[in-house]
């Protein structure tokens, strides 16, 4: 029997004309060229599909002090945002994620939601590999 993950997973795959299957951990993540791998999840009560990311690793210094106050200010922004930007300790990574109740997800929506979050993901990865501290827009992603 095939979970609504599952379902999710492969109607998002039939969007892209890619075949997408979830693994023995129970994500999906996609690869996307040149460097960004975006993996989605469901919670642990299964109510709400999850997308993260890393984005990019930051050093320690000034740069990543204004990464992350540039990250904060973003985050200001009303919802619906694509994604939120955190700091990953363990790692030293800028990341992005959202959450989503399944109640309100379907392929096409699911789609939707993982090109937005993309498209937030790889403008910031842009713009930090390039030494800027955001994205050039200031305005809503």
């Amino acid at each position: 029997m095939i979970s609504e993950f599952e379902r999710l997973i492969s109607d998002l795959g039939h969007h892209f004309n890619l075949q997408l299957h979830v693994d023995r951990a129970g994500a999906c993540s996609l690869l996307i060229p040149p460097d960004l791998v975006i993996q989605l999840q469901l919670d642990s009560g299964q109510e709400k599909i999850f997308l993260f990311c890393k984005i990019i690793e930051l050093p320690p210094g000034k740069f990543r002090e204004n990464v992350l106050i540039e990250g904060l200010k973003m985050n200001a922004h009303r919802d619906p945002l694509p994604g939120i930007l955190a700091y990953l300790n363990a790692s030293n990574h800028l990341v992005l994620f959202q959450s989503y109740p399944l109640t309100i997800v379907n392929g096409e929506r699911l789609a939707t939601f993982f090109c937005n979050f993309h498209q937030m993901a790889e403008s910031w990865r842009k713009a930090l590999a390039s030494g800027l501290s955001a994205p050039a827009s200031t305005g809503r992603p």
